[in-house]
């Protein structure tokens, strides 16, 4: 895994082996960001379900000048940890140790606002539309905000409550969803 564009373009990430994570791969996160382009630049990331942080740390490659990392696996947490050490990203990071819900909670209460969030929970778990429902009733995600949620295709997430889903594209077993605050689905 390597981070694949801007300043830090080439940069080898560590990861995981033997574990049950699911990292993007590097053409389906090339997609996204090629989707984005021109949504990063100054923008503040969050990245849930961070595991070893390459959408944020790419995000921040890419011109993002902040983004923080949830994420409660003791196991991710350390590769995530020595993938922002590595890259010399401590300074414009953070890392909350914590449930996704519980870090959507807590960054609302320090008034953190973000422009980009990225989710990609476990597969199976109902976890990515709990966690989109939980940010479609948070004051962190704006109007402006937009929210990328890596998804299992099976998993019914067209509709929201409060959340548009403004775009979604298919690689092989992954769907990617954008979403938007705003329309009042019924």
């Amino acid at each position: 895994m390597r981070v694949i564009s801007g300043k830090l373009k080439g940069k080898k990430l560590f990861s995981i082996k033997g574990l049950s994570l699911r990292p993007t791969s590097d053409r389906v996160r090339e997609a996204i960001f090629d989707i984005l382009q021109g949504s990063i630049d100054g923008g503040k990331v969050l990245d849930l379900f961070a595991g070893t942080g390459a959408m944020g740390i790419e995000a921040l490659s890419r011109g993002a000048v902040s983004a923080v990392f949830v994420e409660s696996s003791p196991e991710s947490l350390s590769a995530l940890q020595r993938n922002l050490a590595e890259s010399r990203l401590q300074g414009v990071s953070e890392i909350l140790s914590r449930e996704v819900r519980d870090g959507i909670r807590f960054l609302a209460s320090r008034g953190k606002k973000f422009d980009l969030v990225f989710l990609d929970p476990p597969y199976g778990k109902g976890l990515t539309r709990m966690t989109l429902e939980a940010l479609a009733e948070s004051p962190i995600v704006s109007l402006e905000t937009l929210i990328v949620a890596e998804h299992s295709p099976e998993e019914g997430i067209e509709e929201i409550l409060d959340l548009e889903r403004v775009d979604h594209r298919q690689y092989g077993g992954t769907r990617v969803s954008f979403f938007r605050k705003g329309v009042r689905n019924s």
